[in-house]
């Protein structure tokens, strides 16, 4: 219990606050708290107002510790109990990194990437809180390449919520264009006219959006870190790279798919953006890669119905010191 802030205050309540040995004196309880010196002069009103420290525990998800910190990752939606909410002379806050599901891929432009967000709480309270895991976007093997890549789930916790990734388009012309969310999905192309078009708009603080798609070359994913890179922009009739993902807790995740790349055989495939993105195909082949589970990466894309394109599954890491 924190200290009176004004009034008599005593050794005793002092000890009963921060324990200590018999017989006490002031000098044991050199920075106790803040306020309180860690050398020097010493005085009971220095004791006005501090707490000893407590810290944040909870439970849920698959846990790790290392050192004062304690970190929870949730590979599937779960619950986060919050069994002791701290103080400000220890912990009373966490740290979250939220990542919604990728988009799917589909015949021209690469899965955007699953939306992003890092950062921390204010003052947690105890109690069980909900924690959703976005599923991957499912993607599209339609004849002829005239559907767009299925969009991410989003995933949330403690009431912050990243958005799903935005499916890949395919032939726009036939209304396969390019979905928008965390991330945007890289841009498809025309059947007939040698037109420009926009990749998906990706959310900002989340992601970012996709390339841009023209005549045989599709664009890349947006990454939760980059742009995806336009069509044509490794060279002619290549598909561009997905955009790259973002480094927290150890690991790069977020990463978009890449667009296809219109040739036989795929001499120069697109690759997914670090952090999961799948890497894209050509137009015979089945190297297409899906993005990688609980990465939230875009799903690749290519002409073929071969090889997966799904977006990658997202996930949620919560941090906070312990002790």
């Amino acid at each position: 219990m924190t200290l009176q802030s004004s009034g008599a205050i005593s050794l005793a309540n002092i000890a009963s606050e921060f324990g200590g040995s018999t017989p006490h004196s002031l000098s044991e309880y050199y920075g106790v708290a803040g306020g309180v010196p860690s050398s020097g002069t010493i005085s009971m009103s220095q004791f006005y107002g501090t707490s000893s420290p407590a810290y944040v525990y909870a439970t849920g998800g698959s846990v790790s510790q290392s050192g004062n910190y304690r970190t929870h990752y949730f590979y599937s939606s779960g619950s986060f109990w919050i069994q002791n909410s701290g103080n400000s002379g220890g912990s009373n806050t966490v740290t979250y990194l939220i990542i919604a599901g990728g988009g799917g891929g589909t015949g021209v432009g690469g899965g955007g990437a699953g939306g992003y967000r890092y950062g921390s709480t204010g003052t947690v309270g105890t109690g069980t809180y909900t924690v959703t895991v976005g599923g991957g976007g499912a993607g599209r093997y339609s004849n002829y390449n005239t559907t767009t890549g299925g969009s991410g789930g989003n995933s949330s916790f403690y009431g912050y919520t990243s958005t799903g990734g935005g499916g890949g388009a395919a032939t726009e012309n036939w209304g396969a264009t390019p979905g928008s969310g965390g991330s945007g999905g890289g841009a498809g192309m025309d059947t007939g006219a040698n037109l420009t078009y926009s990749g998906g708009s990706g959310i900002s603080g989340q992601g970012h959006n996709g390339g841009t798609g023209r005549r045989l070359a599709g664009g890349g994913g947006g990454g939760a870190g980059a742009t995806g890179q336009n069509g044509h922009a490794r060279g002619t009739h290549l598909g561009g790279n997905g955009g790259t993902g973002s480094y927290h807790f150890g690991a790069y995740r977020g990463g978009g798919g890449g667009g296809v790349t219109w040739s036989y055989n795929a001499p120069s495939p697109a690759s997914g953006g670090t952090g999961g993105g799948g890497a894209g195909g050509a137009i015979n082949t089945t190297q297409v890669g899906p993005g990688a589970s609980n990465t939230g990466g875009g799903g690749g894309s290519a002409w073929t119905n071969g090889g997966s394109k799904n977006g990658g599954s997202g996930i949620v890491i919560i941090q906070y010191r312990f002790q």
